[in-house]
């Protein structure tokens, strides 16, 4: 018969303290997420002007992290049926590699974000008149130095027209890097931006640049580039707000832009090329097919043959309160690009490696 073997009563110490630690370990950290549940949900609600939640919160404590699941924030006023931001997680962690620099900063991961911009006959959700770094802060115990997402989506959509329009940049992916400057602190332009996503129509968008958010006006530097949109997947925009719509034709819209000390300098540069305007087998109205045809016919004139492209270049200039556009500038561009020369589809400038520097601010 096996006799049964004793342990020192110390091991029944250790056990039992352990039993107890855990249990503590559970109930702190059962009691922690429904409070945390609860204050994220506060801070959504009190957002001006707009009112959120989220459906659960996950803590991590041995990363240092907590998750956020179904963010949903919409606007309080107007009839816009769809979120403002929505996300299907984001992800608070502690930076870990940044603390061998003395700093004690987070890492954002987001997945799935959603952005709508949308107005309705009662109401505009834009975003506009928030100070969002306010719940930001909340929402983050200490501040976040690298942002990443997965399968953004961003897009613009108008309830009050028929149809509604609905253009989006979808599948975005990207981040936004050494936002608290944890590095280099003798750079101008401390953080990295590279943003990637897909277009409706087929088309591609792509950003790139540096900037400096620690100024209460940040500083940037960006290049952004949509090639290959399909114009066609383009006609809810286009009938809504100009009357017609394309048949076929390919856009592609480069623009290079500034913000130094809050003043803005750049430009956007739309390329429009084999533009078709009428298609008589889906019209039938004389008068759409009468405003359509004048419309083909402008394009038309001012398409520079040779390339088959309709193209300008719109300068912005001004504060970040009131950017300007020159209409005549824009004028100018459509006349340049259909008489003199056709613009090139590429950005004007190789600013890549100013943009690697920050050489291009007037410092």
């Amino acid at each position: 018969m096996n006799e049964m073997r004793s342990y020192p009563a110390r091991y029944y110490v250790f056990g039992t303290l352990l039993a107890l630690l855990l249990a503590v370990v559970v109930v702190i950290h059962t009691y922690f997420a429904g409070w945390l549940i609860d204050y994220v949900n506060d801070v959504l609600k009190h957002i001006n002007g707009y009112t959120g939640s989220v459906e659960s919160i996950n803590i991590d404590l041995y990363r240092g992290a907590y998750r956020v699941n179904n963010l949903k924030l919409y606007k309080k006023e107007g009839s816009i049926p769809t979120p403002f931001l929505a996300a299907k997680t984001i992800d608070f962690s502690i930076q870990w590699r940044s603390l061998i620099h003395g700093r004690v900063v987070a890492d954002a991961e987001l997945v799935d974000p959603v952005i709508n911009f949308a107005v309705s006959k009662t109401a505009e959700q834009e975003g506009g008149n928030v100070d969002w770094t306010r719940p930001i802060k909340k929402l983050s115990p200490v501040d976040i130095n690298h942002v990443t997402f997965t399968n953004g989506t961003i897009s613009y959509q108008d309830f009050s027209t028929t149809p509604k329009v609905d253009v989006y940049i979808h599948h975005m992916s990207g981040e936004i890097s050494n936002l608290r400057n944890v590095l280099d602190k003798n750079q101008l332009l401390p953080s990295t931006v590279v943003v990637k996503g897909d277009s409706i129509g087929g088309g591609s968008l792509d950003i790139k640049g540096r900037m400096n958010i620690l100024k209460q006006i940040p500083d940037m530097d960006l290049q952004s580039k949509l090639e290959n949109v399909h114009l066609p997947a383009l006609n809810t925009y286009s009938d809504a707000y100009g009357a017609f719509t394309f048949k076929d034709g390919s856009l592609n819209v480069y623009s290079e832009f500034i913000v130094d000390d809050s003043e803005v300098s750049g430009y956007v540069k739309p390329v429009a090329t084999h533009i078709a305007i009428i298609d008589l087998h889906k019209t039938h109205n004389p008068i759409k097919i009468a405003w359509e045809s004048l419309v083909a016919g402008v394009f038309t004139l001012f398409t520079n043959h040779m390339h088959d492209q309709f193209a300008t270049k719109i300068p912005l200039q001004g504060d970040l309160k009131n950017v300007q556009t020159s209409t005549w500038a824009a004028i100018g561009g459509i006349f340049h690009n259909a008489f003199v020369s056709a613009l090139s589809h590429s950005f004007d400038t190789d600013s890549d490696s100013m943009l690697r520097s920050g050489q291009k601010l007037g410092r």
